[in-house]
């Protein structure tokens, strides 16, 4: 660092365009789980809900 701004993406090793992290395809596994089990859980409150006005 001789008087040059040094970014820290200087720093960075380049990686390939379009490479998905391990953590971040968990994540996205895991929102995604989350979500189906969130519209699964949805759909059995109004059936139920439908069942108890019948």
């Amino acid at each position: 660092m001789t008087g040059r701004l040094v970014h820290m993406t200087d720093h960075r090793t380049s990686t390939q365009p379009g490479t998905v992290y391990l953590a971040q395809r968990r994540v996205a596994v895991g929102m995604t789980l989350g979500i189906l089990v969130g519209a699964v859980w949805a759909v059995s409150m109004v059936c139920t809900l439908v069942s108890w006005a019948l």
